[in-house]
Order: structure tokens, then C-alpha cells, then sequence
């Protein structure tokens, strides 16, 4: 077994109890959305659930029956295509995601929302969408469906993951458009890529602070000036003509920060990225996993 293999089963075996329960539980609130919000307003955002609601929509076929189906279906490509673990790990993930479908369809009856306002359907959809899916991805399991025809794309036709995804969400999304029309797909767009912001938060976490690497002929001035008035830590680094400084600045700090070095040097070269998390002293953790 290689070094990368070993670290990710002794990430993947970290706290697995906890992480199995908090899977469940995400999945539970995505099937109550699925069945409360997305199925009854024919919002297609994506993958085999998606396409159930379009093929629903055609044949009357029951959506728990295609989701059934098509986890039989993917599980025996998956076996001749890719290996058993992904094979199977993906198994777990469609297994449980249409068992909580399964659950909540009846459910969902006894939950009164008013649903008129579709300002309201967006924003619900896409709050419990980046908010469970993210939370999904950080226990290291997934939904499997979709994620087993991107894995074929992307091992057979050399596609890259992300363009895999795209295309065939693309795919579904675009059966979505001709069947029940332009006003539903852009307000399913619009779930996606809401959704996929919070995600992304769940994920990367709050944009709490920039980095920013400085390179300036007043590197002492704005070392100490940043040491002694801002109260910033800086790292100094080695470069061919002057030192470049690494610095960690809060978010809300910046501007002024920026325009101070600007007043010390206003030559001074300032690349700046943002940063998702810092290591020791102050930091921000909105999962516990």
C-alpha cells in the first residue's frame, strides 16, 4: 500500500462512528428537501435524482423505482469498469440516499410550508442542498449515482473530474430544460450555484483572512510598523534582491493594512490571496470533523 492510500485510511477511520451518524443525518434532511421542494416544483439540479424526476415525468415511473433501478444498473458497470472499493463504497451511498428517500416521502406530507413565493422555494432548496452536501463531502462519503458515471468518464476518456461532473450534469439539466421548460431550469441553476457557494464554505470554511506576500525596499520600516502598531506576525523571506514578507491579515484589517504599506512604500509590490484556514493561534471551525 502506497504513503497516499495510507493516509487516506487513517483519515477515513478518524472518528468513523461519528462521521457514519452525521452522514445519515445529512442525508436524511436532503431527502426531505429532495421530496419537499424539489420533486413537487420539477426542479432538476442534478444528478440520478434529477433524472428521476425528468423520467417520472415521462413514463410514470415511480422515482424510488428509478433510483432503484439505476443503483442496480450502475453497480454492475461499476464492477466490470472500475474497482470494488469504489464499486462499493459508492453501493453504500445510493443504498442509504434512496432509503431516506424512501422514508421521507411520506413524511414530507405532514410538513406545512407555503410554497408560493419562489423567491422562498430557492433559497430553502438552496440553503439544505450546499448545507447537507457539504456536510456529506466532509464526512468522506458520498451519494454514489452520478458519481459512479463521472468516475467512468473520467477514467476511459481521460476527462477530468470537474469537466466530467459538468457535462454530465449538463446532460440531466439539459433534459430538465426540455421537459419542463426554461422558468424551472434557471431557478434550479440558480440552486446549484447557491448551493455550490455554501458548500464551499462548508468545505473551505469563511474567508477569515487574506494573505498577502510583500516586497518592498522598506522591509524594516513595515516589519516593525506591522510587529509594533498592527499587532501582525510576519514571516520574512528570502528572495534574490530584498526579503519578501509573508503576512496572515484579517480580513476586516485589510484595506487599512494595505494603504499603510502603500504610505511607507508606494512601490511596494503587495500579491494578496485569500485564505480559508490558518494553523495555530486564532482559527475559525464550523464542523467538528
Amino acid at each position: 500500500m502506497n504513503n497516499k492510500n495510507k493516509i487516506l485510511n487513517l483519515v477515513n477511520s478518524k472518528n468513523r462512528p461519528f462521521r457514519l451518524t452525521i452522514f445519515i443525518l445529512a442525508l436524511f434532511f436532503i431527502a426531505v428537501s429532495y421530496n419537499l421542494i424539489l420533486t413537487p416544483n420539477q426542479l432538476i439540479i442534478g444528478g440520478m435524482s434529477g433524472l428521476a424526476i425528468v423520467i417520472n415525468e415521462i413514463t410514470g415511473l415511480s422515482i424510488v423505482a428509478f433510483l432503484y433501478i439505476t443503483t442496480v444498473i450502475l453497480f454492475i458497470l461499476s464492477l466490470i469498469l472500475l474497482d470494488k472499493k469504489t464499486t462499493f463504497k459508492a453501493l453504500f451511498g445510493s443504498l442509504c440516499f434512496n432509503t431516506m428517500v424512501t422514508i421521507t416521502k411520506p413524511l414530507v406530507q405532514y410538513i406545512k410550508i407555503d410554497f408560493d413565493s419562489a423567491f422562498m422555494i430557492i433559497l430553502l432548496a438552496s440553503l439544505i442542498t450546499g448545507i447537507t452536501t457539504g456536510i456529506i463531502y466532509r464526512t468522506g462519503y458520498n451519494t454514489g449515482g452520478g458519481d459512479i458515471i463521472i468516475t467512468i468518464l473520467h477514467r476511459y476518456l481521460k476527462i477530468p473530474m470537474g469537466k466530467a461532473s459538468t457535462l454530465t450534469n449538463i446532460f440531466i439539466i439539459g433534459s430538465g430544460l426540455i421537459v419542463f421548460g426554461p422558468t424551472k431550469t434557471l431557478y434550479a441553476l440558480f440552486i446549484l450555484l447557491f448551493g455550490n457557494y455554501i458548500t464551499d464554505i462548508i468545505l473551505l470554511g469563511i474567508k477569515d483572512f487574506k494573505m498577502c506576500f510583500i516586497k518592498s525596499k522598506n522591509t524594516n520600516k513595515i516589519s516593525h510598523y506591522l510587529i509594533n502598531k498592527v499587532n501582525i506576525g510576519i514571516t520574512e523571506m528570502s528572495s534574490k534582491n530584498v526579503p519578501v514578507l509573508l503576512v496572515i491579515v484579517p480580513t476586516d484589517k485589510y484595506y487599512g493594512f494595505k494603504h499603510a504599506i502603500k504610505n511607507m512604500d508606494n512601490k511596494a509590490f503587495i500579491l494578496t490571496i485569500n485564505c480559508y484556514g490558518v494553523t495555530g493561534g486564532y482559527k475559525k471551525q464550523l464542523i467538528p470533523f
